[in-house]
């Protein structure tokens, strides 16, 4: 159970995206991108999903040099194709284009379709801040990739379908959230399934319905299923992001044999300033978060934190800790790493 450097497993991703021709500065985005999530602490999406990646492109399912192009386009709204491309730097451009728009007219709605997994949400809503913009995402998995059972049933029909937002503070901190519609993530129950742990209680159902704590059955034959988060509630949640991502974004919906996963985007975004002044905006948003904090704590409790700080704190612990990467794991990107010719770092 290797703890890695961020700076060494960075170099081992990068490495490795560029054996499967990746070109170095995608390589390079793709890299910073999984790892940044591991130092946030959401491993799930971190270098898990290198074996992954390197796997989608030996099928064929992924193109490594894809350039995303406009297919149509509006003052204030575009449709990209991913053509296949890796997801990180499919939707980097469609947030590159978002955010010229907002710009432009104040609010932007871009679609983007035809890109493999994007991974963390957060990382391009994020891109909006320096601007002093805020950004929402939208997430679908093309019509694949069903994973939630709808709301009073037992056989999966949609996928995790996540959502996230961020806006600016005052600080360097920023409101940012990137949540699944189901209780868990898939890659936390694949993380699981590595670790050989067992998923808490209220995660998972079996193929029969019935409830499980064992990862392996969600990807059985018959499939279990992830339950929404919030009962109906993450449901209506996860049926809203399928129409976004699947239908506006034209990345399909979920419906008997669909092809592989690609991820359906919509974004949005704001620029702030159409609004209210930026420097106001930011006072405000702390004086919001001031007054949250003033909540006492529950028995037990520690501080009050708002979205985006436990990654802030967990961040700046692991960059001087290292990041701990489980066996099953290491062993993948070993594998990976060997067909590939790419060097090992020390562990």
């Amino acid at each position: 159970m290797p703890t890695l450097k961020s700076e060494s497993l960075e170099s081992l991703a990068r490495e490795i995206f560029q054996a499967i021709t990746v070109p170095p500065a995608g390589a390079a985005w793709m890299a910073t991108l999984l790892v940044r999530a591991n130092l946030r602490g959401h491993d799930s999406h971190g270098v898990i999903r290198v074996p992954q990646y390197v796997a989608s492109w030996k099928k064929g399912e992924s193109d490594p040099r894809a350039e995303p192009a406009v297919v149509q386009e509006g003052p204030a709204t575009a449709l990209v194709d991913g053509k296949r491309g890796f997801g990180q730097i499919v939707a980097k451009r469609g947030m590159e284009i978002a955010m010229e728009k907002a710009a432009a007219i104040g609010i932007a709605g871009v679609g983007v379709y035809n890109g493999n997994h994007i991974g963390r949400l957060a990382d391009y809503t994020e891109m909006a801040l320096a601007r002093d913009m805020l950004a929402m995402l939208f997430v679908n998995a093309g019509g694949a990739g069903q994973r939630m059972a709808p709301w009073g049933g037992r056989a999966p029909r949609l996928s995790t379908n996540p959502l996230a937002f961020a806006c600016p503070t005052g600080g360097p901190v920023p409101i940012s959230f990137d949540v699944a519609t189901t209780v868990a993530a898939e890659g936390k129950v694949r993380l699981k399934r590595n670790r050989k742990e067992q998923t808490p209680p209220g995660w998972l159902i079996d193929a029969e319905g019935k409830p499980t704590t064992d990862p392996n059955a969600l990807y059985g034959k018959p499939e279990g299923s992830i339950l929404p988060v919030g009962g109906h509630k993450g449901y209506s949640l996860a049926l809203m992001v399928e129409v976004l991502g699947g239908i506006v974004a034209r990345a399909g919906h979920s419906r008997e044999n669909p092809g592989p996963v690609l991820n359906g985007i919509f974004m949005v975004v704001v620029d702030i300033a159409r609004f209210v002044a930026p420097q106001n905006f930011r006072a405000e948003v702390d004086d919001l978060l001031r007054y949250l904090k003033t909540s006492p704590p529950v028995a037990g409790g520690s501080d009050i934190l708002y979205p985006g700080e436990p990654e802030a704190r967990t961040e700046a612990e692991r960059r001087r800790a290292g990041i701990f990467v489980e066996d099953e794991t290491w062993r993948q990107i070993e594998q990976a790493a060997k067909e590939l010719g790419v060097t090992l770092p020390s562990v």
